[in-house]
């Protein structure tokens, strides 16, 4: 019996370790991952940085600039428990209207961790006030380019709350992290 406890210890003690090395980039790894929280500081009418030419849609309605913040999590249930930590990027962006009322047109040009890049994707708006009025929600998404060499490409992918209060970082209602957290997969080269 005692053989037998002392078996299931060791095997998962050792099942306990490879979890834990799955969370940290293993020599040789082929991806670079980033968590993100991305805010919104300005948003001003379209310039020539949004022609169509450039961000591959017509009729830019907004002209935004965010700056990316490193978050800190709980590691033992990776529970956010800092927003806003140090700058760590810069973006800016271009967003226009499609023919679904729901999608909207995304295009950004920016660094994250003195990464440069070039995306272009969209945003759906899933939810309208909700989860209370005055909060809308978002799924957005980035095909980047334009990497630096070394890498073949990557994905930005957001979950995102938009409040009545668009700038910034305090939402109203308050209480919302706005306006995205971010995760951004840089795939390199072999």
């Amino acid at each position: 019996m005692r053989r037998a406890v002392a078996f299931v210890a060791i095997a998962f003690g050792c099942l306990q370790s490879a979890g834990a090395a799955q969370g940290r980039p293993q020599p040789g790894s082929v991806e670079d991952i980033y968590i993100a929280r991305s805010l919104r500081t300005t948003r001003a009418m379209p310039t020539e940085f949004c022609a169509e030419s450039r961000v591959g849609f017509a009729g830019t309605t907004f002209e935004d600039q965010y700056t990316f913040h490193a978050i800190e999590t709980r590691t033992a249930d990776g529970r956010i428990t800092n927003a806003h930590g140090n700058k760590i990027g810069q973006v800016r962006a271009c967003l226009g209207p499609t023919s679904d009322p729901l999608r909207i047109n995304f295009f950004a040009a920016g660094d994250l961790a003195a990464v440069s890049f070039v995306g272009k994707g969209g945003c759906e708006t899933k939810k309208a006030d909700f989860p209370e009025p005055g909060i809308t929600v978002y799924r957005c998404f980035l095909d980047l380019t334009d990497l630096p060499r070394g890498y073949t490409g990557g994905l930005l992918t957001t979950s995102t709350v938009v409040s009545r209060q668009g700038i910034g970082e305090v939402s109203d209602p308050t209480g919302y992290v706005q306006s995205s957290v971010a995760t951004v997969r840089l795939w390199k080269q072999r």
